[in-house]
């Protein structure tokens, strides 16, 4: 099909650590781009923009899980992204965080890109040199594998919203001599948004050919996306989040752009026990996907906003009208 953006499911969860049930994820957010019912329209009433307007669509289901052998479910991956990537967009629901490796190496084989940036929005840098337990390939690590494969310089890699006890010290010592940045979540809640999204994007598109955009949903506040792994206190809020993904994606080329959204574990999440209604971290998922297809059509038609439509009156308090003084 002539389509422009790709939407691929990776159920993979045997490179987790903690807690199993990523594989059920592109279920869920499926499930979720569903509530409300049809009809319904995706014009964002904020943005003013429906990406279906501008792209072309396909859902083109899961790529194939080998079940017991988690590299070859990897490599997989990593062929239904290229296949993808040669005509559109790619955009992938994992899955554990492991996938974004096969997805940058698909992507950017299928494209002849040679140098990256990352935009990497997480809970946990998953630099390790050997994943969390010892498995280079697990969902630890693949920030590392992307590096070591010298698709990706340090300073073309941002991360926006770490915390708690995982990497140690050194992992960050060798991330920063590396030349890699990072803010972390109790930073990003004390800083301007702005200034954030416009270094990340100055640094993952500065010499590089294409920049992807990999997002786990344990970068949230656990009260706000409590259905994944590894839950850690102190993460992000939604608005902070969606926010910086649309000024993120908006400032990117669509052409030469990738997006996954990992580690939503439905069987962990509030309002879904099964995983067929979408979940308030599925819903998250699926909304932060919408976003990004609306602010890459922001993108391609070279505006800063769509046509959002606004009150007469301009937002505020107005200036009360003078009393008539008595005569």
């Amino acid at each position: 099909e002539n389509v422009d953006i790709g939407i691929l499911g990776a159920p993979l969860d045997t490179a987790t650590t903690i807690r199993p049930g990523t594989r059920y994820g592109p279920r869920a957010v499926r499930a979720a781009s569903t509530v409300p019912s049809p009809p319904y329209e995706h014009f964002n009433i904020e943005t003013g923009i429906d990406p279906f307007d501008t792209f072309s669509v396909a859902d083109t289901g899961d790529a194939a899980v080998s079940p017991g052998d988690t590299r070859q479910s990897q490599l997989n991956i990593e062929d239904a992204v290229y296949e993808i990537s040669e005509q559109a967009t790619p955009i992938v629901i994992g899955g554990d965080h492991s996938i974004s490796y096969p997805d940058i190496k698909g992507w950017a084989e299928a494209n002849d890109y040679d140098d990256i940036g990352l935009i990497h929005f997480d809970c946990h840098a998953d630099t390790g040199d050997e994943g969390l337990t010892g498995f280079e390939y697990d969902h630890g690590a693949w920030v590392k594998r992307v590096f070591d494969d010298d698709l990706m310089a340090g300073e073309n890699y941002t991360l926006i919203g770490p915390r708690g006890f995982w990497p140690g010290p050194d992992t960050y010592e060798e991330m920063r001599e590396a030349g890699m940045k990072w803010y972390t979540s109790m930073e990003v809640g004390g800083m301007d948004l702005d200034d954030i999204v416009t270094d990340a994007v100055q640094r993952a598109t500065d010499g590089t050919d294409a920049v992807w955009v990999s997002f786990d949903v344990d970068v949230m506040e656990p009260a706000y996306a409590p259905g994944t792994g590894e839950p850690e206190p102190g993460g992000l809020i939604p608005r902070e989040a969606i926010y910086m993904v649309r000024e993120v994606v908006k400032a990117l080329d669509p052409e030469d752009f990738g997006f996954d959204v990992v580690e939503v574990s439905p069987a962990y999440d509030t309002s879904d026990s099964s995983s067929y209604n979408g979940g308030v971290t599925s819903g998250l998922a699926n909304r932060l996907i919408i976003e990004v297809m609306g602010s890459m059509a922001l993108a391609e038609k070279g505006l800063e906003s769509g046509d959002p439509i606004k009150p007469k009156e301009p937002l505020g308090p107005t200036e009360e009208a003078e009393t008539p003084a008595d005569d």
